[in-house]
């Protein structure tokens, strides 16, 4: 009987850290999207902007693994950036077969105001936060991070 209820407590625990961990990441996006809104970029494509721009990865397969996007939405968000002329495709020169992104000339003019639009939005979100405590939340979220 302790272990049924030792696992109820678990499912609980985790159910309410899992709302918890949704809500907080919904309150980045929106906050994000806001400050992002003068730039007219959606946090979706902030995401595949600044992954470019730091040499994550160049093919759409690969950055839809790493951001954990479907292949048919990351298509279309390539498309609309390509359209707002800030990525463009290109065949790779190590496999013609294969289409690398890369950001333009206004992908690399735009990329440092998205980082002060991300800056700008956790220093609010953290604004309450001491200097400990944001340093405990890195670490928690760096362990959280390499489980996964």
């Amino acid at each position: 009987m302790a272990t049924l209820t030792h696992l109820r407590q678990q499912r609980q625990s985790a159910a309410g850290l899992d709302a918890l961990m949704e809500h907080a990441h919904g309150a980045i996006l929106d906050a994000l999207n806001r400050e992002l809104q003068v730039l007219d970029i959606t946090a979706a494509q902030y995401v595949i902007i600044v992954n470019l721009a730091n040499s994550r990865t160049e093919s759409i397969a690969a950055l839809c693994k790493l951001v954990a996007y479907d292949p048919g939405a990351m298509t279309r968000m390539v498309r609309r950036l390509e359209r707002k002329g800030l990525v463009t495709r290109l065949r790779s020169p190590r496999n013609s077969r294969a289409i690398t992104l890369e950001l333009t000339a206004a992908g690399w003019s735009i990329y440092p105001k998205l980082i002060e639009c991300i800056t700008h939005v956790l220093d609010q979100l953290l604004a309450d936060f001491s200097q400990d405590e944001t340093s405990k939340l890195k670490e928690l979220l760096h362990k959280l991070l390499s489980k996964i």
